[in-house]
């Protein structure tokens, strides 16, 4: 475990987020630099203030598959926008992105109940075109973790340990450390991301990598620690 390599990141934002500071080319040279495999682009969904449009999903189809030798995948980081699950992007978009993260955000919804958390949660998880559950420790939306977790690992929802989390929402850390238990518990797989907002944070997880390693989380539970675990995910979703 100490020596668990992460090779590739699921979770960048670019300029396309207007709190993001970097490019696509620019996080490319990032991954590269950080030897990994694959990179993806997962900007914000429309519902977010300042997200792309929808358009602008719609038309990633058109990157290609490798540069620079980094296996590029494109995606979006959906928010929920409802407590019944509703996602911000439309339906035909979402079929043609790889790699789909649904996440909370207070710029597009309101902190509820616990109750209602975790309705939203378990509306999200039957969603056939999400992939990843994105930064669940976030504690204005906390949910019933006991009874969630096992329904993603039914639904083969990967569940996201998020590095930004460690930077910028450190309140979050006690509930990840709790996510983290419950995953190990009913072996629920999970990826490390970097969730960049800049080329600077891609492929920068150490504080992530620190936590499973104490915890003695299994590597083979960690989706994105190999390219053979990769592209097996990875095949069963495209």
């Amino acid at each position: 475990m100490k020596n668990m390599k992460i090779i590739a990141d699921l979770h960048c934002h670019t300029v396309a987020s207007n709190h993001a500071y970097s490019t696509i080319r620019e996080n490319i040279k990032a991954a590269k630099k950080a030897n990994l495999y694959a990179l993806a682009i997962t900007d914000h969904g429309v519902g977010c203030p300042d997200g792309p449009p929808n358009s602008y999903f719609e038309n990633l189809t058109s990157l290609p598959a490798y540069v620079d030798g980094i296996r590029l995948l494109y995606g979006v980081e959906a928010n929920i926008m409802d407590f019944g699950g509703t996602l911000d992007i439309q339906e035909s978009s979402l079929k043609n992105l790889q790699l789909v993260i649904a996440s909370f955000h207070e710029t597009c919804i309101k902190p509820g109940t616990k109750e209602q958390h975790t309705a939203a949660y378990l509306k999200t998880a039957e969603n056939p075109y999400v992939h990843i559950i994105g930064h669940p420790g976030t504690p204005e939306y906390a949910f019933d973790y006991e009874n969630v977790l096992p329904i993603f690992k039914k639904y083969k929802k990967i569940v996201e340990i998020n590095a930004h989390t460690f930077i910028c929402r450190k309140r979050s850390i006690p509930n990840c450390r709790a996510i983290v238990k419950l995953c190990k518990q009913y072996e629920i797989p999970i990826v490390v991301n970097s969730d960049a907002h800049s080329e600077f944070e891609v492929a920068q997880w150490g504080n992530v990598l620190s936590m499973l390693d104490e915890m003695d989380f299994p590597e083979e539970l960690v989706i994105n620690s190999s390219v053979e675990r990769l592209r097996k995910y990875m095949s069963q979703i495209l």
